[in-house]
């Protein structure tokens, strides 16, 4: 019978400290996104309360964000709102346009930086139900300058 040399190597690493580290990297890497978000949208948070205030708005779940598109330094300087509505916006017309005036005096109250932007781009959607894979959407974009 042949002896085979020990092939075993010595565990450099013990599995607790690995399962400890990645549990640190996931709270790491948790905490680094709550503070990403928090700076990119804590300038539009004002707005964003605004439009939740209004009654008729208060069911929107409104996301807003501004600024140029990444890699286009020439490209306008962009108010960006998103929000849901209970209707069809394709069919109503008329309301988006109410929504519209809405939105736009509820930024230029609410928004100190407000004039620097050149064009407010508004996108509405509708999920007509949970079923449906597609929502309903309209975007408009409004220039302001």
């Amino acid at each position: 019978m042949t002896t085979s040399p020990d092939t075993k190597t010595p565990r450099l690493i013990s599995g607790k400290v690995v399962i400890l580290g990645m549990f640190a990297f996931a709270a790491c890497m948790t905490a680094f996104m709550w503070f990403y978000w928090k700076l990119n949208l804590a300038p539009f948070l004002p707005l964003q309360q605004a439009i939740v205030a209004n009654e008729e708005l208060e069911e929107s779940r409104p996301v807003v964000e501004g600024g140029r598109r990444k890699g286009q330094a020439d490209a306008p300087n962009t108010l960006r709102v998103t929000m849901k509505v209970d209707y069809d916006p394709n069919e109503n017309p008329a309301r988006i346009d109410e929504l519209e005036q809405t939105i736009l005096e509820l930024a230029k109250k609410s928004l100190p930086q407000f004039q620097e932007y050149d064009q407010l781009e508004l996108n509405v959607y509708w999920p007509k139900q949970e079923t449906e894979l597609a929502p309903i959407s309209v975007q408009r974009v409004i220039q302001l300058k």
